[in-house]
């Protein structure tokens, strides 16, 4: 179930992020876009086009972020997600929240995370993960490195078991309403001598007119899944091909976007 509900639930991957590059620290603006408060709502849907088996998986995604910024460099994000997958003949169902809570400056941001999920498999069953974590962003002219690390809880019809995250990104700007992401990130869930690791590697392609607030993007993810325990293990990789659009208010380009709105992606990769 696992192995199944991940591979797809990645085609209706959260779309953001870094690289490497050159050039002098971002100066932020002196005014704050439109008065702090700066978000998006986006959607995307995906296709699993290699999975073992070659299992028929497919998935939808909408998600909501706001960014409260108090104008001393204090911030606070809150994100809002649901996606629809999938399996053949069969549906998931999937809610997340995260608030985030951080300092942001010219040069960087840190801070740290609370985050929920659900998952309902729709045979009156459903897993929970809550997870908290500490994440930081490093800001050049040209580029932008961020990463995370969290440790939670995934719990599923009375039994528990611990989650490790693990991400790194980075996101270079050919323009300002031009920008290039790699993400990667490593999740294990384990108990009792059994480990489920999730290994995934995302390219995304991000692209916003100047004149309207929307930005199309599309890219690849690769994910690698293991199941061992007890000397033996079972695994299986993914490939999904995604694209959506993303509607944002309080800001004027991308690179505007990430340095005075929402700069956190979504964490939640569990299921």
């Amino acid at each position: 179930m696992f192995l199944m509900s991940s591979a797809t639930l990645a085609a209706a991957a959260d779309i953001d992020r870094p690289l490497v590059g050159t050039g002098d620290a971002y100066e932020v603006p002196v005014e704050q876009a439109s008065s702090g408060v700066t978000g998006y709502i986006e959607g995307a849907y995906g296709s699993v086009v290699d999975a073992p088996g070659d299992v028929d998986a497919d998935a939808w995604a909408l998600r909501g972020t706001v960014n409260f910024d108090a104008g001393t460099g204090l911030n606070l994000q809150a994100d809002l997600g649901y996606t629809r997958a999938s399996i053949q003949d069969a549906s998931t169902n999937s809610y997340n929240g995260t608030l985030h809570a951080y300092y942001r400056d010219s040069l960087y941001a840190v801070g740290a995370f609370a985050q929920a999920a659900r998952l309902d498999a729709g045979f009156d069953s459903h897993m929970n993960d809550y997870m908290g974590g500490i994440e930081g962003a490093y800001f050049q002219d040209t580029w932008t490195l961020h990463g995370a690390a969290g440790y939670g809880q995934a719990r599923w019809e009375g039994f528990g078991a611990d989650h490790y995250m693990a991400a790194l990104g980075a996101r270079v700007y050919a323009t300002d309403n031009m920008r290039f992401d790699l993400d990667g990130a490593l999740d294990r869930i384990t108990d009792s001598g059994i480990d489920y690791d999730i290994r995934s590697l995302k390219l995304t392609a991000n692209y916003r007119p100047e004149s309207f607030p929307v930005t199309l993007f599309g890219g690849y993810k690769y994910a690698d899944e293991e199941i061992s325990a007890f000397g033996s293990s079972v695994s299986g990789d993914s490939s999904t091909i995604f694209g959506g659009l993303r509607f944002s208010y309080g800001s004027n380009s991308i690179k505007e976007e990430e340095r005075l709105g929402p700069v956190w992606s979504n964490t939640s990769r569990s299921f």
